[in-house]
């Protein structure tokens, strides 16, 4: 059995597998950095470290929300570069055998089928589960598909996050 994180992004629920997860936290104190590719909220500082934070309403072509009470960022560290995920709110923690977990995923709205681990059905909801590494990986943050009021030239024109790590890398 296997714990997931549970979220809410838009009206979908998704999971990403708990162990990277390094901390929730509340959506605050988060800069803006200007240039930065559009679906990159800000970065955050996290005891000294720069943390870049990636929204993802508008990493998955949903239409941008305020931030609210609810929204919450998902601090990942992967091999010891940590992403904040921004999200519309945290449901709960799952524990989900991989058989309840139906593999193949399949393209949804803004969503590549290389990011979905799989989809499972808890209670009344289906969950995505999405595979962490893929998500965060710099080949597919650079290749994002545009969102509402993007066209195809704007996407192609998408940064990598990596270079927002580095422009916030000399700042206190």
């Amino acid at each position: 059995m296997k714990q997931y994180i549970c979220f809410q992004v838009g009206e979908a629920h998704y999971a990403l597998p708990l162990g990277p997860i390094a901390q929730v936290l509340r959506f605050e104190n988060v800069t803006p950095v200007p240039m930065a590719p559009p679906f990159v909220e800000g970065v955050l500082n996290l005891g000294g470290e720069v943390v870049p934070v990636i929204n993802l309403r508008s990493r998955f072509g949903l239409e941008r929300g305020a931030p609210n009470r609810r929204s919450r960022v998902l601090v990942v560290d992967r091999g010891g570069a940590k992403h904040g995920l921004l999200v519309d709110g945290v449901k709960e923690i799952l524990e989900l055998e991989d058989s309840s977990i139906l593999n193949g995923g399949t393209p949804l709205q803004g969503l590549k089928a290389e990011l979905v681990d799989g989809i499972a059905k808890v209670r009344e909801h289906l969950v995505i589960i999405l595979d962490g590494s893929r998500l965060l990986a710099a080949e597919s943050l650079g290749r994002q598909s545009p969102g509402p009021g993007r066209d195809e030239s704007e996407a192609e024109e998408v940064e990598e996050v990596e270079e927002v790590e580095e422009a916030g890398a000399g700042r206190p």
